[in-house]
C-alpha cells in the first residue's frame, strides 16, 4: 500500500484522486504501519575534461580539412570569414601524409600556396615564392621555437592552422630570422595532441622501405584529480635509411601534455626533450660559374657525403602553457609562454658541392658548426565582445615579450686534397678529412642577442553579412650582434585590414592589407660588415579572393600582391664586399586551393598557383633621379653635381660617349668633378639587336653586364663576351666576331 502511495505521488492528472481515495483508506492504519531508518547513501560523480579544441571541430567533408581555424589573436574562426588564405589540416591529415619519422612540411605540401623542400637538414618552404622556414612556425601559439635547420617533432602535432600572408599583427612578436629574405610572409600555427575524452593506451610499430622503423607510445588520461584533468604522455624511437644511399636518421623523443578543463577556465601544459641525429644527408650542387655547360642530373638515389662522416646532431627541450579564464559570457583573459633551448654540432659541406661542367668536384669546403640557441617568450592579453548599434565587436589588446639569445661557432676548412672525384663515377673521401671534424670541441661564440615587446590592437566587427578586421602592431626591439656598435635598437608599427562579405552561408568574398616587419638579419662572416644588424624588413601584401563551398567541396580563389626587401652583396673594393638590405621582390600571382569529398570513399585536395616574380633595384645602387617626374625631362648640370652619381650610364638613344664626359666635350657642362667621371665609371649600355637599355630580347645580358659594372669584385670570374658568343648560337644559331663584340660592347 505504501509502495501504490508513493508511485501515486509521482504521477499526474487523472492519477492525483486516486491518490488521494487511497491516502483516505489508509488513514486509520498508518500508526500499525512499521518504519525503518535506511542507510545513507553517497552520490559521487566526476566532470569529464571537455575536448580539445580540435576535438571539436567539424572537419569539412573528407576530414584533412577542418572549417575552423585559430590564428593568433584572432582565436576560433570560421574559414569563410578569414580575410586571408587559409586552411586548418587536421589529425586525419597528419596522420595520412606524415610519413614515419617524416617532417611537418610533407603536410604542409597539402597547401597550394605553398611549396616545401626537399633537404632533410632543412625546413626550408616558399609561400607565393617567398622563402620561409621554421621560423614562420608557432609551437601553441608560441614563436621562436624553429629555425631554418630545425624543425618540429612531428610526432607531437595534432593540427596545423595556415595563414598566407604577412600578418604579423595577428601573431604578436615575430620571430627575426627568416631565411635570406627575410620578412614573414607565411604564419604556420601548429597545435600539439591534447589529451582526449577516454583512457587508453597505444603502441605502435613501423616498418618502411630501406630499413626504417620505429616505435610509437601514446597514453591517455582523463578525469583525473577532481575529475577535470586529464593527462597525455607520448614518445618515438625511430632509426634507419633513406631512399638515398648511405643516409639515415635516429629520433628520441618524449613528450607529456597536461590539460585542466572547467566552466571558467582552460589550461594545457606541454613540455618534452627530443634529440635528432641525421647523416649523410647533403645532395645539393653549385655549378662553376666558368662552366661551358649544365651537366646532366646525376642518379637522385646517390648521396654525395661520405655518411659516416657529414652529419647534423640536434638536441633540446620544448616547453609551452596556454591559459584562458572567462569573466564572464563576454570576457576573458588569457596567457601564453613557452621556453626553448637547442644544440646543434655538425659537420657538413660549406654551401653547395661546387662542381665544373662535367660533373668533377671543384674545391669544396667543409664546415663544423656549435650552434645553440634559447628563447623566453611571454604574451598576456585580454579578449571582449560587445555590440554597438547593429555592430559586434570582438576586441583583442595583448601584449608580449621575446626574447632570444644566439651562440654559433663555426670552422672552415678547405680540404681539396682529401675529397676528388665526379658525382656521375663516385666522390673518394681521403681518411684525412675525418680530421677536419672539430663540431664537438667548438665552444660558444656569441652571435646576437634580441628582445622584442610588441602591443597588439585588433578589432573584428561583424555588421550583418559583413566582416571587417581591423589591427595594429607596435613593436620595439632591442638588438645587439657581435660587432663592436652594432647595438641597435628601433620601433616599428603593422597595420592589418581585411573584409568579408558572405552573402550566402557558402560563398564570401574578401580583400585584406597585411604588413609584418622582423628584425634584420645578422650579418654573417665574409663581409666587410660582419656581425652587424641590418635595417628592418617589412613585407606587405594586398589580396583580392572569394571562397565557396559547393556540395561537399570547399573552394578558394585568390589574387595577391607581395613586396619584400632584399638582401644583397655590394662592392666595396677589389676584393671586399659588403651585405646589405637593398632593392626590392615583388610576387604577383593566383591562387586556386581545393579540397573536400568528390564522391564516396574519394578525397580530394589540391590546387593551382600562377607567380609572377621581379626583382625590383636589385643591383645595390640607388637611382639618384628617381624623383624626376616624366620621360626625357631635362636637368640641370647643377642637379647632375647635386646627385653626384657613383656610376653613370649612358643611353644609346643618345649619341654621347663616355669620352665625352671624360674630356669635358660637352659645351657648357663641368663633368670633370663628377664622382663617376673621377672614378672611371661611366659606361655606355650595349647595343646588339636593340639597344640592350631597353626591354628586348637581350634584357638577360644587360643585368649580368650592369651587375659586373656596378660590382666588379663580386662578378670577377664572370667572363660576358663568353656567354654573349653562346647566347647568340644558342638563340640566333649565329657565331659572334671578335669585330661584332666590340661593336655590341662599345670597345
Amino acid at each position: 500500500m505504501l509502495t501504490a502511495l508513493v508511485l501515486a505521488c509521482l504521477s499526474s492528472g487523472s492519477m492525483a484522486s486516486a491518490a488521494e481515495d487511497a491516502a483516505a483508506e489508509t488513514q486509520d492504519t498508518a500508526q500499525t504501519v512499521d518504519s525503518y531508518d535506511l542507510p545513507a547513501v553517497t552520490v559521487m560523480g566526476a566532470r569529464t575534461p571537455a575536448p580539445a579544441p580540435a576535438a571539436e571541430r567539424a572537419a569539412l567533408p573528407g576530414g584533412f580539412q577542418a572549417d575552423q581555424t585559430t590564428f593568433g589573436l584572432m582565436g576560433d574562426r570560421d574559414l569563410m570569414e578569414v580575410p586571408y588564405t587559409a586552411q586548418s589540416l587536421t589529425t586525419k591529415n597528419f596522420d595520412t601524409f606524415a610519413a614515419p619519422s617524416g617532417d611537418v612540411n610533407q603536410v604542409l605540401a597539402n597547401v597550394p600556396s605553398l611549396r616545401v623542400g626537399t633537404s632533410l637538414i632543412k625546413t626550408d618552404f616558399s609561400a607565393r615564392g617567398m622563402l620561409a622556414n621554421g621560423s614562420a612556425m608557432y609551437l601553441n601559439n608560441v614563436p621562436g621555437f624553429f629555425i631554418m635547420a630545425a624543425g618540429p617533432v612531428t610526432n607531437t602535432i595534432a593540427r596545423a592552422d595556415v595563414m598566407v600572408g604577412p600578418a604579423a599583427t595577428l601573431s604578436g612578436s615575430v620571430q627575426s630570422y627568416n631565411g635570406p629574405d627575410g620578412g614573414q610572409p607565411v604564419s604556420v600555427y601548429l597545435y600539439t595532441k591534447r589529451p582526449e575524452k577516454g583512457d587508453f593506451t597505444r603502441y605502435r610499430q613501423t616498418v618502411d622501405g630501406y630499413g626504417h622503423y620505429g616505435s610509437y607510445i601514446d597514453v591517455n588520461r582523463s578525469g583525473l584529480g577532481d575529475g577535470t584533468f586529464g593527462v597525455r604522455v607520448y614518445g618515438e624511437h625511430s632509426e634507419g635509411n633513406f631512399a638515398v644511399s648511405g643516409a639515415g636518421r635516429q629520433k628520441n623523443n618524449i613528450f607529456i601534455d597536461v590539460s585542466r578543463e572547467t566552466p571558467q577556465s582552460s589550461t594545457n601544459l606541454f613540455g618534452g626533450y627530443y634529440k635528432d641525429r641525421l647523416r649523410g644527408t647533403e645532395r645539393r650542387f653549385n655549378i662553376q660559374r666558368t662552366a661551358r655547360q649544365v651537366p646532366g642530373a646525376p642518379d637522385a638515389s646517390r648521396s654525395y657525403d661520405d655518411p659516416n662522416l657529414m652529419h647534423s646532431d640536434w638536441d633540446g627541450y620544448q616547453i609551452t602553457l596556454n591559459h584562458e579564464q572567462r569573466i564572464n559570457p563576454t570576457t576573458k583573459l588569457f596567457l601564453n609562454a613557452g621556453t626553448n633551448d637547442m644544440t646543434n654540432r655538425r659537420f657538413i659541406y660549406w654551401s653547395q658541392i661546387t662542381i665544373d661542367g662535367d660533373g668533377n668536384l671543384r674545391g669544396n669546403r667543409v664546415w663544423s658548426q656549435y650552434f645553440y640557441l634559447k628563447s623566453r617568450y611571454g604574451q598576456i592579453g585580454a579578449n571582449h565582445k560587445f555590440r554597438t548599434g547593429a555592430a559586434e565587436h570582438d576586441v583583442t589588446l595583448a601584449v608580449d615579450r621575446s626574447w632570444r639569445v644566439q651562440y654559433n661557432n663555426t670552422r672552415r676548412d678547405n680540404p681539396n686534397d682529401h675529397v676528388t672525384g665526379n658525382i656521375y663515377s663516385g666522390i673518394i673521401y681521403r681518411p684525412s678529412i675525418y680530421s677536419y671534424d672539430i663540431s664537438a670541441g667548438l665552444g660558444q661564440r656569441f652571435q646576437y642577442q634580441e628582445m622584442d615587446t610588441s602591443v597588439n590592437l585588433m578589432d573584428n566587427v561583424k555588421i550583418g553579412k559583413w566582416n571587417l578586421l581591423a589591427a595594429v602592431t607596435r613593436r620595439h626591439g632591442n638588438y645587439r650582434g657581435s660587432a663592436a656598435g652594432s647595438q641597435i635598437s628601433d620601433t616599428q608599427y603593422a597595420p592589418t585590414f581585411g573584409v568579408t562579405y558572405a552573402p550566402t552561408d557558402r560563398l564570401s568574398v574578401y580583400g585584406a592589407y597585411a604588413r609584418s616587419t622582423t628584425r634584420g638579419q645578422v650579418v654573417g662572416s665574409g663581409y666587410d660588415n660582419e656581425g652587424t644588424i641590418l635595417p628592418s624588413v617589412k613585407v606587405t601584401q594586398k589580396e583580392l579572393g572569394v571562397k565557396y563551398k559547393f556540395g561537399n567541396m570547399y573552394a578558394t580563389l585568390a589574387y595577391f600582391d607581395v613586396n619584400q626587401p632584399n638582401y644583397i652583396d655590394v662592392a666595396t673594393g677589389a676584393s671586399t664586399k659588403a651585405y646589405r638590405l637593398d632593392g626590392e621582390n615583388r610576387y604577383r600571382g593566383v591562387d586556386l586551393s581545393i579540397t573536400g569529398m568528390a564522391a564516396p570513399k574519394w578525397n580530394v585536395f589540391g590546387g593551382l598557383q600562377y607567380l609572377h616574380a621581379r626583382w625590383q633595384h636589385t643591383a645595390g645602387g640607388v637611382n639618384v633621379a628617381k624623383d624626376v617626374q616624366g620621360q626625357w625631362t631635362p636637368v640641370t648640370m647643377e642637379q647632375v653635381a647635386a646627385w653626384d652619381p657613383d656610376v653613370i650610364i649612358l643611353s644609346n638613344f643618345a649619341p654621347i660617349q663616355p669620352a665625352d664626359l671624360y674630356e669635358d666635350k660637352l659645351a657648357g657642362q663641368n663633368w670633370k668633378n663628377i664622382a663617376a667621371v673621377r672614378e672611371g665609371r661611366v659606361y655606355k649600355a650595349p647595343l646588339g639587336l636593340y639597344r640592350w637599355d631597353a626591354p628586348s630580347v637581350e634584357t638577360p645580358l644587360m643585368i649580368k653586364w650592369l651587375a659586373q659594372k656596378l660590382h666588379p669584385a663580386v662578378f670577377a670570374d664572370y667572363v660576358l663576351k663568353d656567354d654573349l658568343r653562346a647566347f647568340y648560337e644558342k638563340f640566333f644559331s649565329y657565331q659572334l666576331t671578335d669585330a661584332d663584340l666590340k661593336e655590341i660592347l662599345h670597345e
